[in-house]
């Protein structure tokens, strides 16, 4: 909530984020953002954040490299769950996960890759935080 409101104050900008007050509708947007941190394509993340009317995109590290909860209890691993793909890492998954047809977002998009670029341009990072530009396209 800090980062993003300096963020706000700073820029003017219209922000997507978590909420903490949550109905059914709220729950399902922060379902398709958090895509950001899931096993999905970059156009596929692209297009959701683009229907949210999303220009930036902040991506943290210490959810995408989330190591303080064990497996099964991270936020990467409930959405591989909820999206039916195996999680990381050594351990049981359900019988019904499959593999993914894709990395996970936020690891792939810091690399850099030509599928990646054509929607995502690194506009700031730290050792934290990297900030990513969506393209406009027609």
């Amino acid at each position: 909530m800090q980062l993003l409101a300096g963020v706000k104050l700073c820029t003017g900008r219209t922000l997507t984020n978590h909420p903490h007050y949550e109905d059914k509708h709220l729950r399902e947007r922060t379902k398709q953002i958090y895509q950001i941190y899931a096993k999905t394509s970059p156009e596929d993340v692209y297009r959701i954040l683009r229907s949210f009317g999303t220009d930036y995109v902040i991506l943290e590290d210490s959810i995408c490299y989330e190591r303080r909860h064990s497996r099964g209890c991270r936020l990467r691993d409930l959405l591989d769950v909820a999206n039916g793909h195996i999680m990381d890492g050594l351990g049981e998954n359900e019988p019904d996960l499959k593999p993914s047809l894709y990395p996970r977002f936020c690891e792939e998009v810091k690399k850099n890759l030509p599928s990646y670029t054509v929607h995502f341009t690194r506009v700031f990072q730290n050792k934290t935080f990297h900030v990513y530009k969506l393209a406009k396209h027609k």
